[in-house]
């Protein structure tokens, strides 16, 4: 990091402090939100916290916006100092007021949980879509969320959609799951083809819910081409994730060889993965299966 002076040429990091100290000497905030950036990470001068946290305060009082924002980072308890609720939002909103985009999302989900001041979703969704319209693609989608369901704002499902789609497109991986769902059950245009595209795009963001979605897909043939064999490799990942629909599906597709070989042995254990997953259907069929292998030893033991 080095300055560059009036004349073109760089300054070192020593002449970088001098400076910035010589126009915060002389009571000028942007000199001392300056010198406190270089105290804070140690560049030109010996690391000072201490003295660059007083100095963006010092800063801060005079309405300066970037000095505001910082001490709103600064509270959040994420940086190595302790956390202030209250001042971390007090300066995040001044910053916010004088008009600094990036902490519009921080005053709107300080509002949203009522983190630093009580919870009011009106003004939450007010910042909200102030980011969003700034170019925050997670705004955009808590926008989308708040016009959806009617909080702190009117309903409004088509400002909200297309809210989720601008989010989505920009790789928003909750959005992109949104959007998917919207246009699968047809609210959003595009019909399964489209809402297929959206489910591969969520597992690949790593989306386990969207894994099991494209391998239904690729399993009912809706949107594209049916094929067992890629529903049961994509259920097979969201069952290795956790996932009980995933593993039920996995457990059944084995027992019946579809997409895979048929393996009794392997689908009574994925099964049994799937019942302690909390998959309600797994359990009923294993009680079942159960009952039947009971059944059987008896009427052997019966006819011997």
């Amino acid at each position: 990091m080095f300055m560059m002076g009036s004349d073109g040429r760089e300054k070192s990091p020593e002449e970088t402090v001098r400076l910035f100290s010589s126009v915060a000497e002389a009571g000028y905030p942007s000199g001392m939100f300056g010198l406190a950036e270089v105290l804070m990470v140690g560049f030109g001068t010996p690391k000072d916290s201490e003295r660059a946290i007083n100095l963006y305060e010092k800063a801060a009082e005079t309405g300066h916006v970037e000095s505001n924002f910082r001490l709103g980072m600064i509270h959040t308890g994420d940086y190595g100092f302790p956390e202030n609720p209250e001042a971390s939002y007090r300066h995040f909103k001044t910053a916010a007021d004088a008009g600094m985009t990036p902490a519009y999302a921080y005053v709107a989900q300080y509002n949203f949980h009522g983190y630093g001041t009580d919870v009011n979703f009106e003004n939450a969704f007010e910042f909200f879509l102030k980011s969003a319209e700034a170019g925050d693609p997670v705004s955009m989608f808590m926008a989308g969320y708040m016009l959806e369901t009617g909080t702190g704002t009117e309903k409004n499902e088509e400002k909200a959609y297309g809210l989720f789609l601008k989010s989505a497109e920009i790789g928003i991986p909750e959005a992109i799951m949104k959007v998917a769902e919207l246009t699968y059950t047809g609210q959003i245009p595009g019909g399964f083809e489209k809402a297929f595209e959206w489910f591969v795009k969520g597992a690949e963001a790593g989306i386990t819910g969207a894994k099991v979605s494209v391998g239904t897909l690729y399993y009912e043939g809706k949107g594209v081409k049916k094929d067992f064999g890629r529903a049961y490799d994509y259920y097979s990942q969201a069952s290795e994730e956790g996932d009980s629909d995933a593993s039920f599906m996995k457990a059944k597709m084995e027992l019946q060889g579809m997409g895979t070989e048929s393996d009794p042995a392997k689908a009574i254990a994925t099964m049994t993965k799937a019942s302690e997953q909390g998959n309600e259907e797994a359990k009923q069929l294993l009680n079942e299966l159960r009952k039947a292998q009971n059944t059987q030893f008896i009427e052997i033991d019966e006819g011997s």
